[in-house]
C-alpha cells in the first residue's frame, strides 16, 4: 500500500483528482489511469467522491 500512503499523507481531507496527479507526477493524457486508481480506491472504501472532479478521504478502516 505505499501508493495508497503516499496519496493518504499528501493529499488534504478534501482533494481534486488534478491534485492527486500533480503528487504523482501524472499529465493530463495519462488522466484515464488516475481515474480508475481513484475507482479501485472507491471501491475499497478509501475514499468517496462528493463531485465530478472531487473526492473525499474516509476515516481509516482500522481506527475505532
Amino acid at each position: 500500500m505505499g501508493l495508497f500512503n503516499t496519496i493518504k499523507d499528501n493529499l488534504p481531507k478534501q482533494f481534486s483528482i488534478f491534485q492527486l496527479m500533480s503528487i504523482l507526477g501524472i499529465d493530463a493524457l495519462e488522466e484515464r489511469k488516475v481515474r480508475n486508481l481513484l475507482k479501485q480506491f472507491y471501491l475499497q472504501g478509501y475514499i468517496k467522491r462528493i463531485s465530478k472532479n472531487m473526492y473525499q478521504k474516509t476515516e481509516d478502516k482500522n481506527k475505532k
